[in-house]
Formats: structure tokens, sequence, C-alpha cells
């Protein structure tokens, strides 16, 4: 890139997250957004001054097709998220203002290019959450949706780019097969079923945050790459997975995400784990902070940056990553880790609060404490600058 092509894809991207704002006054994210675009332009000139620049480019295309999608956006959800559904009714308004719906994509598109199946669990939580606010009308509750697209996709969609790939999670030992999530093939689908579900539950007031998942494996975060499973590294890099075509896969995944005019697309971003690489040099923290500005500049005020694992004390290669989260501001969503990692929860959630979040998906066993112990955790989220 030259300096005129610096300028040139300065004027774009700043296009790209100026038109984020849909037809009203600029948000707060937008703001960040053309501020980010800013500093991705500035950096992208110095390193091509110095000679520095990765071997796979990471900044926003020029395109026309990378503008923001326009339209008025749903709220997004604030406080505290029940992360496995419907919330016990006394939890409801004092400790909990939302849940998270997870689907597997093989319950919800059976065929090829086929429909979205009806009466499935997105359908069931619209209708309880809808019961819910028609109960409690001032609380207007909303949903998360977390859709599984890696061991739970659809036999159709594995085979997909040469066939489904053995892994085995590091966490839990459980072994399941991935489709190639990398492929041309897969991501077409991908578009497809994201194109299909927004077409369903754009409009739909209850349906706030819709999960970016394409390219993950056994869970929802696509910057894990089960590195701690050495045998599952290697299937991956047999079956032609590479650091350039997974690069692809994430700037395609949140493209794919245009397609949700009026809905938040949450991205949970991690220490990026580059698997052709060991060691110290495996963590790749510049691309994951790349790709939060690509996520900005390219869906404007619809980009959540969200990361799945806080906990007290915090992990300290991940310090990095939340001060660049905090940094680049609202809309912001965690999760805690699991109930035996999150240590202090209440102190967690303190901090995600001080951080800017705006919501925080709970453990399972929050339903161990009364419902008052979070009250207050929930209404310093709820206040927090969207």
């Amino acid at each position: 890139m030259t300096r005129v092509g610096a300028v040139v894809a300065l004027l774009a991207v700043l296009a790209a997250a100026c038109s984020g704002g849909g037809g009203g006054g600029s948000t707060a994210a937008d703001r960040q957004a053309e501020r980010a675009a800013r500093r991705a332009a500035r950096q992208a000139t110095r390193c091509q001054r110095r000679g520095t620049c990765p071997s796979e480019p990471v900044a926003p295309s020029a395109s026309p097709g990378t503008t923001a999608p326009s339209g008025p956006l749903k709220p997004v959800l604030q406080g505290l998220l029940d992360r496995d559904g419907q919330p016990p009714p006394q939890y409801v308004g004092t400790a909990v203002r939302g849940w998270v719906v997870k689907v597997n994509w093989k319950d919800l598109q059976k065929s090829p290019d086929g429909p979205i199946t009806e009466n499935n669990a997105i359908d069931q939580a619209i209708t309880a959450v809808r019961s819910v606010n028609a109960a409690a009308r001032k609380l207007g509750l909303g949903v998360k949706l977390r859709i599984y697209t890696g061991t739970d996709a659809p036999d159709w969609a594995k085979g997909l780019g040469g066939g489904p790939v053995n892994v085995v999670d590091p966490q839990d030992n459980q072994p399941g097969t991935i489709p190639r999530f990398w492929s041309e093939e897969f991501g077409k689908a991908y578009a497809d079923l994201q194109q299909k579900l927004a077409a369903k539950y754009d409009d739909v007031p209850e349906v706030r945050e819709v999960v970016v998942s394409r390219c993950t494996t056994f869970y929802a975060e696509p910057f894990l790459r089960d590195k701690g499973d050495k045998a599952s590294v290697a299937n991956m890099l047999a079956a032609g997975f590479g650091v350039g075509t997974d690069q692809t896969c994430h700037r395609e995944e949140i493209d794919a995400h245009k397609a949700w005019a009026h809905t938040h697309s949450d991205v949970a971003f991690s220490p990026y784990q580059n698997i052709e690489k060991k060691g110290v040099n495996s963590t790749d923290e510049s691309f994951t902070e790349s790709m939060m500005n690509y996520c900005r500049t390219n869906l404007g005020a619809r980009c959540v940056l969200e990361n799945n694992a806080i906990r007290t004390p915090v992990q300290a290669n991940y310090e990095a990553m939340y001060d660049r989260i905090k940094a680049m501001g609202p809309p912001i969503s965690f999760q805690t880790a699991n109930p035996n990692k999150v240590g202090d929860l209440l102190a967690t959630l303190t901090w995600a609060a001080q951080y800017g979040a705006n919501s925080v998906e709970l453990p399972g066993s929050y339903t161990q404490s009364t419902p008052q112990t979070f009250a207050a955790a929930n209404e310093a989220l709820i206040k927090n600058p969207t």
C-alpha cells in the first residue's frame, strides 16, 4: 500500500464507520468506530513505510461492500443475563434482565440452502420472553442468540470443502468433528444461514443480539483453536487449515452479519491462537485487536465486543485485550468463566462494570445465591453508557 492508498483506505473506513448511525445522531460506538478507523489507517501507513506490516493484511477492504448496515438499531442488552436459557422467575428484574438462547445449527437448517425450521428454540424463546414482558412491561427483557456452528453444524455443512475433521476439546477431552469452516463453500453456507435468520428475526424486537460463530470448533469463540490438543492441531493442518485462510474466515464471518441491519452482532474475542507456531509466538494479540477494529468499522454500532472468560484475578495474558476493549468503548458484553474458574463472582461483576460492560452472562451457579445478591451489579451494568 502506498501513502496515497492509505489515504484512500482512510476515507473508505471513515465512510464505513460513519454509516452505522442509521438515520439518527451518531452514537458513542459510532464515534469510537470512527476513531478506530483513523487509528487503523495511521498504523497501516506507518507499517508500510517501515516495512513491518504482517504478511496477511488485516486492514478493512475499501470496497463498497464494507459499509455498515443502515437502519434503526434495537437496544443493546443491559444487565445480567442467564447464559443457559430462561431464568427462574424470582431472579427476573432484580438479578437478571435477559437470557441467551443456545441453539445448534443442525437443528435450524436441515438441508443445504433449506428454510429455517419452524417452532425452533429461537421461536420458543421469543414466545417465552414476550410472556415475561407482558407480566412486567417495564422490564423489556430481550435475548441473545448463540448458534453453534462447529461440532454442532449439520452433517451436510460438515461435508463442505472436503469433509469433517476430527478434534478433541482440550478442556474436557471430549471428541467431535468440525467442518472446514475456513473453506469458501462453508463460508457461503454460513452467510446463507445468517441471511435467512435475519429475514426471520431481524425485525423481532426481543431478539437484541446474535453471536458471530462461523470460524469455531467446540464453542462460539472464533479465536480459540484447541491448541492444547496436538492431534486436533495436526488434523486441522492436514485438512488445509492455515493462518491466512483463517484470518480471511474471521473477516468474512463479520461481513456475513451485515445481513442483520437492526440487531447487534457479538464477537467473542480472545488472544488469537496461531496453531502454526509454538510457545509464546503462538499467541497473536495484535490480530485480535485488528479484528476489533474491523468489526467496528464494518458493522459500526452493531458490533458488540465480547469475551467469555472473565474472572478474578484477571488472566495476565488477557489484560492487554481487556484494556483495548475498554478503550474502544460500548457496546461491550462479557461472560464469566465457569464456576470452578471464576473466583470471586461479585468482584468479577464489579470489574466488568468498571470496564464499561453493558451486560454479563452469569455462570449457572448463580441460582445458589439469592436474587438480591446481584441487584447492585445488575444496576451498575444498566447504568453504563451504550
